[in-house]
């Protein structure tokens, strides 16, 4: 796969980002619909996830024009019985083209190597060699549609308590009763506002995942520039750490089914530092994403522990 078709990607989506944020800059609003009627992007056919990573953005972007979240390649639906409408144009997606490193024998996603029977279950038994390329549909792509998901309304208790759990399981150091929401990294800490003074509780949470996600990017763990060499707020470079915090936890209301109004409380000076950024460089979208999965996955390792 060419570097010019990446970047044709990476263009393409921002653009789309862009549009966006102007659009919440003059409307004095922003919100970005995530949390679709079917969950996180996803195959219908294979059942799996585009989940956590620069795909998962991408078509994430794209539900927006359907309303509708499953993807899958055109053999895909053709396998399925359903076909392409005549004339849809396909979404790029990438995919790192792996090898045995016993062998150097291209093994894919393969957990067995054909070649010299190495197992390939740790990240270090295989490498990659680079990137290909595919194009998915989206489900209102096809002929014949499948129907949206009939899902039964979450119970806000059970849902809560979900992420009330993941949020102690990480044992990051919370300190609520204050006026505002902030990540401290001198004295890393989380300061929260009483939780009575949230309009619902999903927003409590996604207040508390978003300041975690923050957290993540302390020297002790993943060191982040916007962390570790805050310059100040509204400054780029923070604006660039708010736009990582706020896909991390958009990534984690997904997973943890936190349903929100609202994804990023709209300051002009973040909204209008985000538009700069971007148009400046249409890879910045990706390294966003690409740092806000980093930090999910650490969260994940550290508030799913238990269960991995």
């Amino acid at each position: 796969m060419s570097k010019q078709k990446i970047e044709e990607s990476n263009q393409e989506i921002t653009n789309i980002i862009i549009g966006i944020l102007e659009d919440g800059k003059t409307s004095g609003t922003f919100e970005l619909p995530w949390n679709l009627a079917d969950g996180a992007p996803h195959n219908p056919v294979t059942k799996r996830s585009y989940f956590g990573n620069y795909n998962s953005l991408i078509l994430s972007v794209h539900s927006m024009k359907w309303a509708d979240t499953r993807w899958a390649g055109a053999s895909q639906w053709k396998k399925s019985g359903n076909l392409i409408k005549k004339g849809e144009k396909g979404t790029s997606i990438f995919f790192p083209r792996l090898s045995c490193a016993g062998c150097n024998k291209s093994v894919g996603f393969s957990k067995k190597c054909g070649g010299c029977g190495k197992d390939l279950k740790k990240a270090a038994d295989k490498y990659c060699t680079g990137w290909g390329s595919s194009y998915v549909f989206n489900n209102q792509q096809t002929n014949e549609p499948l129907p949206s998901v009939v899902r039964e309304e979450i119970h806000p208790e059970k849902t809560f308590q979900a992420a009330a759990a993941f949020v102690k399981n990480i044992g990051a150091d919370v300190r609520d009763g204050d006026g505002r929401a902030f990540y401290r990294p001198s004295d890393d800490f989380i300061g929260m506002p009483s939780s009575d003074l949230f309009k619902d509780a999903a927003g409590y949470w996604s207040t508390s995942l978003h300041e975690h996600v923050h957290w993540t990017g302390h020297e002790s763990r993943l060191k982040r520039d916007g962390i570790v060499k805050f310059s100040g707020f509204g400054s780029e470079s923070y604006a660039f750490e708010e736009l990582v915090a706020e896909l991390g936890a958009a990534f984690l209301c997904t997973h943890l089914g936190v349903k929100r109004e609202g994804l990023i409380d709209n300051h002009a000076a973040y909204v209008g530092s985000w538009i700069t950024r971007l148009k400046s460089d249409p890879n910045a979208i990706r390294d966003a994403s690409v740092q806000a999965g980093a930090a999910m996955r650490y969260l994940m390792d550290k508030g799913e522990g238990a269960k991995r």
